[in-house]
């Protein structure tokens, strides 16, 4: 009979049970200097009312505290949460926030350019259930998400820095959406819903960097492997090189804004990295595939998967140009040229940014 394994110990936060043990003022911060019990309330600076928390029901786990502060922060008359949300939102779509300090709110902060606008958005958000989808849905179909990124010497002149969002905000696609738009224009993207992290395939040169040997990085089905970037395992010192060289959040701390950069290592991981070519490849096949012989067509289809555009006739012919050249000069196979030919697309700056 096998023995069985003791498992593995992890420290998590958790309640006791319905009844909550008594809470103290802690004297100068000290955990050892108890001064009088307190009883749940909410920050004074927002009201200092005393929190009112329903009594626990027969058989619950959880004493309600939680729950409490939850509906406190979410009540239709506090505007604070829905601000910060879709100030956050904004963020995300435009580069910028409305207030471009989303993690101060407050004096030291920066004041939101478009006050108004912002309270409309978080009244609208309330009023749709908070309905994340929602606001991107409004956002998106927009008239200044929709706004060129063409500049005006004029507009230029009196606001130089876009504050009034005058223009749309070129935007680089994050190290997530970069990898999710390279598996989808392939046909490889799982778009499965929930479920545990996944391991993405690590170089061993990166692994070779790991403190623990015996339990390094696990290994995923392909499939799972291919989900979205949002399910992918993160570790903070073992991090995907794809993800690092394209400014990955911060695992470290609170991210509030990422910073976007342009370094020479970037256009090496998209020139060199074995992902990279692998989804090349991928691609490649994908588009003999589909218009098996006919190469024009599937230059044309490349650019339908990858741009999601239509290539116009001097695209073609000097993508045309570029694969016979490698198939003549520097003798490659037809279909290692194609896949050639489709990493070079990958580094279309229209496939990188949003504009």
């Amino acid at each position: 009979m096998l023995k069985k394994s003791p498992g593995i110990e992890a420290m998590v936060i958790t309640e006791g049970g319905p009844v909550p043990p008594p809470t103290h003022v802690h004297l100068r911060g000290s955990a050892h200097a108890e001064g009088d019990e307190v009883q749940p309330g909410f920050p004074a600076i927002w009201g200092g009312e005393v929190a009112s928390v329903a009594s626990p029901v027969d058989g619950a786990k959880s004493s309600g505290r939680r729950l409490a502060l939850a509906k406190w922060m979410t009540r239709p008359d506090n505007p604070r949460t829905a601000r910060v949300m879709v100030n956050r939102i904004w963020q995300h779509h435009f580069g910028r926030g409305l207030s471009p300090t989303p993690n101060d709110f407050g004096y030291l902060g920066t004041p939101a350019t478009h006050p108004e606008l912002l309270d409309w958005l978080a009244t609208e958000f309330v009023a749709k259930g908070w309905s994340v989808k929602s606001m991107h849905r409004l956002l998106l179909n927009s008239k200044v998400y929709r706004l060129s990124i063409a500049s005006e010497s004029k507009d230029a002149a009196a606001d130089p820095a876009n504050d009034l969002f005058w223009r749309f905000n070129p935007r680089r696609l994050g190290a997530e959406e970069l990898r999710d738009s390279i598996l989808l224009s392939t046909g490889e993207l799982n778009l499965e819903m929930s479920g545990p992290s996944v391991f993405i395939p690590m170089p061993e040169e990166v692994l070779a960097t790991s403190s623990t040997k015996d339990s390094k990085w696990g290994i995923s089905p392909p499939d799972q492997a291919n989900r979205r970037s949002v399910y992918v395992k993160m570790k903070r010192s073992l991090q995907p090189p794809m993800f690092t060289d394209f400014d990955l959040a911060d695992t470290d701390t609170s991210c509030p804004v990422r910073f976007t950069t342009t370094v020479p290592t970037q256009a090496l991981a998209m020139m060199n990295s074995e992902f990279i070519h692998d989804e090349a490849a991928t691609l490649a096949k994908r588009l003999e595939r589909e218009h098996p012989g006919d190469l024009q067509a599937q230059v044309k289809r490349a650019f339908e998967l990858v741009v999601s555009r239509e290539a116009d006739e001097s695209e073609v012919i000097r993508s045309l140009a570029f694969i016979n050249k490698l198939k003549t000069e520097s003798k490659l196979e037809p279909q290692l040229a194609l896949q050639r030919f489709a990493v070079a697309v990958f580094s279309f700056n229209e496939f990188f940014y949003l504009d």
